[in-house]
């Protein structure tokens, strides 16, 4: 992970973070025509490096593929609108380097940041019908990853009325103060309260159905944090839940099953383990499996979480490569761009048991579920493609083939 100072928006300041750490206003109007006018292949501001290329009103099902290296000589990323079905890319946004998205849940707005000079980065709010950017500005401190990204640092509430972002600030040279800032998607500016998370390192979004509460895993510290939050995103709770379990296991995705009071988190050997509200943690049928590992990635579950399809790299040398675990010296989380996995592993999540597994036709990277769970969309960067799964029949049935290198989906509802 790449971390700076939490700095200024634009030139916009109206906020101001506890210790007098400058942050967070308003996103500034875009120096443009309003969106009702500007074409979707107009120049953006020289100043900006989000830029849509062309564009295609989103169907259901299609992806919004995040794309951070796209060729040798060309943008430093894109991200692509692709139609599954046709394999046909209808459209493109060029990125800056380190860029990350996250898409409203009705699908209306996509948030698409990337790095521009220093720590700053641009952060751009897109009409995703429209093709067009309503809004952009700078913003300082935006966590971000060296290599290829294993799952998103932003975050949209369930219920759309927030969008988080991670950024840190240093403390120290052994220590980074990580916190998140939140953007009102209504008012379109950043909200003066800010989650402290400590020296959490690159946290996840366990779940976060409503604006005022969520829950963030914290790998660096081996810990899950239960946030509230009231109206400013100040914080109500912050309530530390330390992992029972030495945290070189490491975690490969958390996750609130719906309809359950309980956390489960699967841990990087393959253990599955759940967290009750009191916060006490219970076995499951699942246990460790080495020299198996589950890497940390956006694995993604069926539209009712009754499934959830983990991506397992069989081939992992616990002895000689310790790459996976959360090593002191070594960055938290750490995935290296060559750690791919082979194959999924289908589980109940009502009981933790292993139901189905599927093994594709090349190593990928990360995956996104279709709206309606019929189709697996696994990312391989790698081999420049995405792979598509019958999740009835638990088989690949198809491979596009796509331009750059796909690293993480998001399916447009």
């Amino acid at each position: 992970m790449k971390y700076g100072l939490l700095g200024p928006f634009s030139n916009l300041l109206s906020a101001v973070l506890i210790l007098a750490l400058p942050v967070a206003s308003a996103l500034a109007e875009e120096p443009r025509p309003e969106a009702k006018s500007v074409r979707v292949d107009a120049p953006a501001p020289e100043h900006w490096n989000i830029q849509i290329e062309n564009w295609t009103k989103p169907q259901p099902g299609w992806l919004y593929v995040l794309d951070p290296k796209p060729d040798a000589g060309g943008s430093a990323g894109r991200v692509w609108l692709l139609d599954p079905e046709s394999g046909k890319a209808m459209g493109s946004i060029r990125t800056g380097d380190h860029a990350d998205f996250a898409l409203s849940p009705d699908g209306s707005r996509l948030y698409v940041a990337s790095s521009t000079e220093g720590d700053s980065s641009e952060l751009a709010v897109i009409d995703s019908a429209a093709g067009v950017i309503l809004k952009s500005g700078s913003m300082g401190g935006r966590a971000v990853s060296e290599g290829l990204p294993p799952f998103s640092t932003m975050a949209v509430s369930g219920d759309g009325l927030a969008l988080r972002i991670l950024v840190v600030t240093a403390k120290s040279v052994d220590a980074d103060s990580f916190l998140l800032a939140t953007f009102d998607t209504r008012q379109d500016e950043f909200l003066p309260g800010v989650v402290h998370l400590g020296n959490c390192g690159p946290s996840r979004f366990i779940s976060y159905s409503t604006v005022d509460q969520f829950d963030v895993l914290c790998p660096r510290t081996n810990r899950i944090r239960l946030i509230r939050v009231d109206s400013d995103s100040h914080e109500t709770q912050n309530t530390d839940v330390v992992l029972p379990w030495e945290r070189r296991e490491g975690v490969a995705l958390a996750m609130e099953v719906p309809g359950s009071r309980t956390i489960s988190i699967v841990r990087g050997d393959g253990g599955i383990f759940e967290m009750n509200s009191a916060h006490d943690f219970g076995d499951t049928s699942t246990r460790p499996g080495l020299p198996n590992r589950v890497p940390p990635a956006a694995w993604p579950a069926s539209p009712d979480g009754s499934k959830v399809f983990l991506g397992y790299n069989r081939d992992y040398d616990r002895y000689s490569d310790n790459r996976f675990y959360l090593d002191y010296g070594r960055p938290p989380n750490h995935r290296p761009s060559n750690a791919m996995t082979s194959e999924f592993r289908v589980f109940d999540t009502t009981n933790w048991r292993k139901i189905g597994t599927v093994k594709t036709k090349a190593p990928f990277w990360s995956a996104a579920m279709g709206g309606d769970g019929k189709m697996l969309y696994a990312l391989a960067p790698q081999k420049h493609m995405i792979l598509v799964i019958d999740t009835a029949k638990l088989r690949q049935v198809r491979a596009i083939q796509v331009a750059g290198t796909p690293t993480l989906a998001i399916v447009a509802p």
